[in-house]
């Protein structure tokens, strides 16, 4: 399964792959913007209801021309499987956000900055916290999953399921919930791309001197 082929929810008969966006519209993941423009228009002639065409197909395909044909939605999709509505100016202020907080934190600390590449170290920060965040919209995504299927085994003969209404429940805020943590995902790959730009001056340590000597030694220079 690739990064964007995600399992849907709530399928019978076992797990089926949801087709990504670019297979949606038939155009692979390196398409260019006229690629997906002019393959959009390909497929919504055969696929729009006037021309007897399937309306959900329709939408599928609405939907992926909508975010692939969008630069920041394209780039949170690439980075993250996030398909929502984004604004790209928020997005790219929590960014800033988040990497000031973690300069902040060296400045306020003992550490050496000089003697360390700051940028790979934020860098490398982002990326684990980004991918914590990944593997909680994967747990989300297996609790609604597990709530469906076990909701589909509780049968009752009389009145009104309540039990398969609460797991139907259960699995609908899950999936809220990965779709918010997707999006938080989206922030901390948009911070990693802006750090893309940048470098860090520094000294690395030489090994078995103390940072007195190093400075005493800079300091007769």
């Amino acid at each position: 399964m690739t990064r964007h082929e995600r399992t849907p929810l709530g399928m019978a008969g076992g797990v089926i792959e949801k087709k990504s966006l670019y297979n949606e519209l038939s155009v692979g993941d390196d398409a260019s913007a006229s690629e997906i423009d002019k393959a959009y228009r390909r497929r919504a002639r055969q696929a729009h209801p006037d021309a007897g065409g399937n309306a959900e197909a329709f939408h599928a395909l609405a939907h992926a021309y909508a975010v692939l044909s969008d630069p920041d939605r394209r780039a949170a999709y690439d980075a993250t499987g996030y398909e929502g509505e984004i604004d790209a100016e928020t997005i790219a202020a929590r960014a800033m956000d988040h990497i000031q907080q973690l300069v902040a934190s060296v400045l306020e600390s003992d550490i050496p900055f000089e003697q360390i590449d700051l940028v790979a170290a934020i860098r490398d920060t982002l990326a684990n916290q980004k991918a914590e965040i990944a593997g909680a919209v994967v747990k989300l995504e297996q609790q609604a999953k597990r709530a469906e299927a076990m909701a589909r085994r509780f049968r009752r003969g009389n009145g009104p399921d309540f039990i398969g209404a609460a797991l139907d429940r259960r699995s609908a805020e899950a999936q809220q919930a990965a779709e918010k943590t997707r999006h938080e995902e989206a922030v901390f790959a948009k911070a990693i791309t802006l750090l893309a730009d940048y470098a860090f001056d520094h000294e690395p340590a030489v090994p078995g001197a103390s940072a007195s000597g190093r400075r005493t030694a800079q300091a007769s220079k």
